[in-house]
């Protein structure tokens, strides 16, 4: 019984770093750094991501230096809100993440009252600058309607951006 127990045990301390890997593969991470309109950080700003389609939010404050980290986020349509006493308030809506996609966002807070607010409405540009990985979700409903080589789910691989089949297929025929 002690055996088992140990053993068990090993298995299951071993096997954690993977499971927390494959749980940073199926999520997404925000980070950046505020800036005043000189390019100053502005530490202390209360920065809310929200997430209207799956009813979530999450609110941190920039480090001394301006930066911030969102982490573990679940793929999907997100609005920054940021807001500092003496700056107007900063809204960025439809940021974009993607599973495994590691963004950055820079916004930039003018100088005014709590109560005006800038809202930026054009699609800001996230920058990947953590890795060169891609990720891509394959919807349900692409599942069932693609034509499937032999009902390959490898296929659905190449539904992604970025990526090429140079390989002739060598399955059964």
């Amino acid at each position: 019984m002690k055996t088992w127990l140990i053993a068990s045990l090993l298995i299951s301390v071993l096997a954690c770093p993977q499971l927390w890997a494959q749980g940073e593969a199926v999520t997404a991470r925000l980070a950046g750094t505020v800036l005043d309109s000189d390019e100053a950080p502005v530490p202390l700003a209360r920065i809310t991501l929200t997430s209207p389609e799956a009813g979530l939010s999450r609110q941190v404050l920039t480090s001394n230096d301006g930066s911030y980290t969102f982490t573990a986020l679940v793929p999907g349509r997100y609005e920054l809100r940021i807001e500092k006493e003496g700056f107007a308030t900063y809204v960025q809506s439809d940021v974009e993440l993607t599973v495994g996609q590691s963004a950055m966002l820079n916004p930039k807070l003018e100088v005014g009252a709590l109560h005006e607010v800038i809202e930026v409405t054009t699609g800001a540009l996230l920058l990947n600058a953590g890795n060169a990985n891609i990720g891509a979700e394959v919807s349900v409903k692409q599942v069932v309607e693609l034509p499937l080589n032999i009902r390959n789910v490898y296929n659905l691989v190449e539904l992604s951006s970025g990526v090429n089949n140079n390989t002739e297929y060598q399955g059964l025929t």
